[in-house]
C-alpha cells in the first residue's frame, strides 16, 4: 500500500462523494479530460518518429486512465482550484501497488520520444511528465487501462475551511454509518 495520498474533490456533486464513501473508489478519467491543457503532448524530431509509432501511441494513450492524487493535503492552492475554493473536502487514500501501477510526476517539462526510447510504457511515460509550473501539486498518478474506477483504501477526509455547516453534518453522518474507523478532520488544522 501506498503512503496516504490526496484527492480533492468538490461537494457540488454530493452523491459522487457518497459513491466514493460507499464503494471505496475513486473515478479514473482519460488523459484528454485532465485539466491540463499540455497533458499526453511529447516532442520527437521530423523523421525520427514514423507515422505507425505515433499512432501506436496515441491508441495506448487513449486507452488508459489515470487517477491524479497529490501528497500533500495543506496546499492552499490545491484546496482553491480542485476543492471549490475550500468549500469541498481532500480525501485521503491508500492504494494497493501491487494492483495499480502508481507513477511519481516529473515537473521536468514535457517528455522527448525518439524510436530508440519507443516501448510498451512510452504512454504512460508521456503521461508522467509535466511542466514545472504544476509542482505544487505534488502529484502521483495512478494508471489503469479501460477501468473507470480505482479501488482505494479510504482513512481520512479532510473538510475544508468554508464547508457549509449542512454539509459538515451530513458528511460526518455518513461516514459514522458507513465507516466510522475513517478520521474526518478540518482543513484549517493542518494550516497552523
Amino acid at each position: 500500500m501506498t503512503e496516504i495520498l490526496y484527492k480533492y474533490r468538490s461537494l457540488d456533486n454530493f452523491k459522487n462523494f457518497v459513491d466514493i464513501i460507499l464503494k471505496n473508489r475513486l473515478y479514473a478519467a482519460p488523459y484528454k479530460d485532465l485539466n491540463d491543457p499540455m497533458e499526453g503532448q511529447y516532442y520527437y524530431q521530423s523523421g525520427e518518429l514514423n507515422r505507425s509509432i505515433r499512432d501506436k501511441i496515441l491508441a495506448e494513450k487513449g486507452t488508459l486512465r489515470i487517477l491524479s492524487l497529490s501528497r500533500v493535503n495543506n496546499n492552499q492552492l490545491m484546496w482553491s482550484h480542485y476543492a471549490d475554493g475550500h468549500k469541498g473536502i481532500a480525501v485521503g487514500v491508500r492504494i494497493d501497488e501491487i494492483k495499480y501501477d502508481v507513477q511519481l510526476i516529473q515537473y521536468d517539462g514535457i517528455a522527448t520520444i525518439n524510436e530508440s526510447n519507443y516501448n510498451s510504457q512510452t504512454a504512460k511515460e508521456i503521461l508522467s511528465h509535466k511542466l514545472e509550473v504544476w509542482g505544487y501539486e505534488q502529484e502521483e498518478r495512478v494508471f489503469q487501462i479501460n477501468q473507470v474506477f480505482i479501488n482505494v483504501q479510504i482513512e481520512e477526509v479532510i473538510m475544508g475551511s468554508r464547508v457549509s455547516t449542512q454539509n459538515n453534518g451530513l458528511i460526518r453522518d455518513l461516514i459514522d454509518k458507513i465507516n466510522p474507523s475513517i478520521r474526518v478532520l478540518k482543513a484549517e488544522d493542518l494550516f497552523e
